[in-house]
């Protein structure tokens, strides 16, 4: 197989406390990159072979992910809002179309903001997701 589509892939925002379920976001347009890098750490001498610089790995940063979605004004931008405005750290599920895998994180929502609007446009919101510790990503047998 040369790859698999990304279309109908879904973003969940696992419930937390006395939520009653999880909520799978509707309306997304796209979900981007979760890239993670590395700090470096000098550990150059005064006795360092050849004079040249030597580092070693240092914390691992997940990044943000950052996500855009239309807004059909059905409750789903106030939930986001609201979780901006707490910041609190929640568990979100990316999963790829036909169950074939997941990415799941925890983050807080970084930011947020509504869409330009235009003469053609959509009403459209769009966030961010800091993430907080490491992603994990599962591959489902088929």
């Amino acid at each position: 197989m040369a790859g698999v589509q990304t279309m109908a892939t879904s973003l969940t925002l696992k419930k937390a406390g006395s939520e009653p379920s999880d909520l799978v976001l509707a309306h997304i347009v796209s979900i981007g990159e979760q890239s993670t890098e590395a700090d470096e750490i000098d550990v150059t001498t005064l006795d360092s072979p050849n004079r040249s610089k030597e580092y070693i790995q240092g914390a691992k940063d997940p990044g943000s992910i950052d996500v855009t979605a239309n807004n059909c004004f059905d409750g789903q931008v106030q939930k986001l809002s609201a979780l901006f405005d707490s910041g609190d750290i929640r568990e979100w599920v990316e999963t790829y179309p036909d169950g074939k895998g997941t990415l799941t994180y925890s983050g807080f929502v970084k930011a947020f903001k509504y869409g330009e609007a235009t003469t053609d446009g959509l009403a459209t919101v769009s966030f961010t997701i800091r993430l907080s510790g490491k992603p994990v990503y599962t591959e489902n047998e088929s």
